[in-house]
C-alpha cells in the first residue's frame, strides 16, 4: 500500500502545481483586461493565427488594425522592402493554435467578438498554458523515472521546479510568454533523445528531429539542445570514440532528423519570402548578441534580474551536476556543456535582462533537463542524516515560499520588472506593499545604451 501510494506522489504533485497555477489565473482575472493576456512578446506570438484565420490577412496591409486612439492589435515589424512582418517566429503560434481554436469557436457561437481578442480567446490560452505546464511536469517526471529516481525523490523535484521557480508565473500570470510551451517541448524531446539512443529507428529520428525543430522555432536559442543529443553517453574518451561510430553508422537517421527539423521550419521561412523576400530574415533590427562582452555575474547573481537571485532553487541544480557520475551519468556532459553555452549565449544578448519579466526567463526552457541533478541532489539529501534532511526540508519550504511571494509582489508592482537594487530587493523584502522611498531605490536600465553596447 506504501509503495503505491509513493508511486503516485509525483502525479499528486503535478496535480496541485497546476491547480495552484489555475487559482492564481481565477484570483487575477487577467482575460478581463484590455493590455493582459495578450502582452508584449505574446502581441508577436500570437499575431499570426488571427491575422490568417481570422482576418485572412498574413500581410497585414488590409487595416492598421487600430483598437483605440493608443492601442494596436498587431505589432509588425518594418522589413526592407516595405513588407509588415512579424518579429518573433511562429513556433509559440504553433503550440497556441488548438486552443486559439477553441477559443475562436466558442465566440462565435456566443455573443463574444470573434476577434481573437475578446475574454473566450484569453481564457483559452490560458488553459492551454495549464495543459502545457501539466503535461512539461509529467514528462519530466518520466524522464526522472527513466533516470532512475525514486517516486519520492521524483515528487519533491516537480514541486519545486514547478512551485520553488519562475516556471510557476509563466505558467499563470505571464502564461502567453514562450516558457511554458518550451519546456513541454523540452522535456518531450529528452524522452525522445533517450528513446532513439535505446531503440534507434527512422520513426523516433524523425519525431524526434520534428520536435528539435519545433523548439527552436520556438525560441531559436534553444537550437542548442542538439548538444545533449550529440553528447549523450559520453562520459570519456573511450565512450566519446565509440558515440562518434554508432552515429557514423546512423548516418540516414540523423538525416531524416535533420530533414526532419528543416521541415517544421519551412513555413517560417516560406512566410519570411512571401513578406520580406528572403528566406531567411532577421526581424530583430538593430538587436544583437554582444558575444566579447556577456553580463554573466550581472545575469546569475545580480539584483536586476540575477537568475540565482530570483530562483535560488536552482543553485540546488546547479550543485547536482557533480551528483551525475553516480546517476545519469550519460547525460551529465551533455548538460553541463549546454548548461555553459547557454549561459553565456543568454547573457550576451544586448537585452540580457530580457525586459520587464520576473526573474530571469530565459532559463526557464532548461528547467526540464535541470530537474535531473535537481534530483541527485534531492536524492542525496534524502540518503542522509536526519539533521541535513530537517535542514534541507526548511530551506527547500522557504524557498517555495519566497518564489511565491516574489511572483505576487511582482504582479503588485512591490518587486520591478527591471530596476531593482540591491538596496531596494532588502528594504522591500517579505513586503507586498511598497516601501515609502520604493522609487528612489531603483535603478532604471538605459535600454538604448544597451540596444547599440551590450551595457
Amino acid at each position: 500500500m506504501a509503495i503505491s501510494t509513493a508511486k503516485g506522489l509525483p502525479r499528486l504533485v503535478i496535480a496541485l502545481v497546476v491547480a495552484g497555477c489555475a487559482w492564481v489565473d481565477l484570483d487575477l482575472k487577467l482575460w478581463q483586461l484590455r493590455d493582459r493576456v495578450i502582452e508584449w512578446d505574446a502581441h508577436s506570438y500570437y499575431a499570426y493565427l488571427p491575422a490568417q484565420l481570422i482576418y485572412d490577412d498574413i500581410r497585414l496591409i488590409k487595416s492598421d488594425y487600430r483598437f483605440d486612439e493608443d492601442y494596436f492589435l498587431f505589432w509588425p515589424s518594418s522589413a526592407e522592402n516595405g513588407g509588415r512582418v512579424i518579429k518573433t517566429t511562429m513556433g509559440v503560434a504553433v503550440c497556441y493554435a488548438p486552443f486559439f481554436l477553441l477559443g475562436h469557436l466558442y465566440a462565435s457561437l456566443s455573443a463574444y467578438p470573434a476577434d481573437g481578442w475578446s475574454p473566450p480567446y484569453k481564457i483559452a490560452l490560458l488553459i492551454g498554458a495549464l495543459f502545457y505546464l501539466a503535461m512539461g511536469l509529467e514528462l519530466t517526471r518520466h524522464l526522472l523515472a527513466r533516470c532512475g529516481f525514486r517516486a519520492t525523490t521524483t515528487a519533491i523535484t516537480l514541486a519545486l521546479i514547478g512551485s520553488g521557480t519562475n516556471l510557476f508565473c509563466y505558467a499563470s500570470q505571464s502564461a502567453t510568454s514562450s516558457h511554458v510551451y518550451s519546456f513541454f517541448l523540452v522535456a518531450w524531446s529528452m524522452n525522445l533523445v533517450l528513446s532513439w539512443y535505446e531503440r534507434p529507428s527512422f520513426r523516433r529520428a524523425a519525431g524526434l528531429g520534428a520536435l528539435l525543430g519545433l523548439v527552436s522555432l520556438v525560441r531559436p536559442t534553444n537550437v542548442l539542445l542538439w548538444c545533449v543529443f550529440a553528447l549523450y553517453g559520453i562520459v570519456g574518451y573511450k565512450t566519446f570514440m565509440s558515440r562518434l561510430i554508432f552515429l557514423f553508422r546512423r548516418w540516414a537517421q540523423l538525416l531524416v532528423m535533420a530533414i526532419a527539423a528543416f521541415i517544421v521550419w519551412v513555413p517560417q521561412l516560406m512566410y519570411w519570402k512571401t513578406i520580406t523576400g528572403a528566406y531567411f530574415y532577421n526581424s530583430y533590427i538593430g538587436e544583437h548578441f554582444f558575444f566579447t562582452s556577456p553580463h554573466i555575474l550581472e545575469g546569475m547573481f545580480g539584483f536586476r534580474k540575477g537568475w540565482l537571485i530570483y530562483t535560488p532553487i536552482m543553485a540546488f541544480a546547479l550543485a547536482g551536476l557533480g551528483l551525475l557520475r553516480d546517476r545519469a551519468a550519460s547525460l551529465r556532459w551533455g548538460l553541463i556543456v549546454l548548461m555553459v553555452l547557454s549561459i553565456y549565449v543568454t547573457f550576451s544578448w544586448w537585452c540580457w535582462w530580457y525586459g520587464g519579466t520576473f526573474g530571469q526567463r530565459a532559463m526557464i526552457d532548461l528547467y526540464p533537463l535541470l530537474a535531473i541533478p535537481l534530483a541527485a541532489f534531492v536524492d542525496r539529501v534524502l540518503q542522509g542524516r536526519l539533521w541535513v534532511r530537517i535542514v534541507a526540508t526548511g530551506a527547500g519550504s522557504f524557498l517555495v515560499w519566497l518564489n511565491i511571494f516574489q511572483t505576487l509582489q511582482f504582479e503588485e508592482g512591490s518587486l520591478h520588472y527591471d530596476a531593482m537594487t540591491f538596496r531596494c530587493y532588502v528594504k522591500q523584502f517579505g513586503r507586498m506593499e511598497k516601501v515609502e522611498d520604493f522609487e528612489q531605490l531603483l535603478d532604471h536600465p538605459d535600454y538604448d545604451r544597451a540596444r547599440q553596447t551590450g551595457q
